[in-house]
């Protein structure tokens, strides 16, 4: 199996968001690593897996290791990883609202 690489312009991007959160910082590395390891699959049960929200593009994936919270989109003909987007688990966008 190829090794996929993370497309460092949207990496940046997405650092600078959450460079204000110390712990979502420190998880950061080990993100890239999973993502860059195997994009669709984590051996943690539910660490990684497939958005189903139509506000994101088709083929969008999530990362969760609290507190961070990353949203990619992997080229598999470029065997690049895209990150879309990165918070913490309080200004994650693709969170559901809760219906009360």
């Amino acid at each position: 199996m190829h090794e996929w690489r993370m497309d460092e312009e949207t990496a940046e991007e997405a650092k600078k968001s959450i460079s204000q959160y110390k712990n979502a910082l420190k998880k950061w590395k080990k993100y890239e690593a999973a993502v860059t390891q195997d994009p669709f699959f984590h051996p943690k049960h539910r660490r990684i897996k497939k958005l189903k929200i139509p506000s994101y593009p088709e083929g969008t994936w999530r990362y969760r290791d609290d507190p961070l919270r990353a949203v990619y989109w992997p080229d598999k003909k470029a065997q690049t990883v895209y990150t879309l987007e990165a918070g913490t688990v309080s200004t994650a966008g693709y969170k559901k609202k809760s219906r009360k």
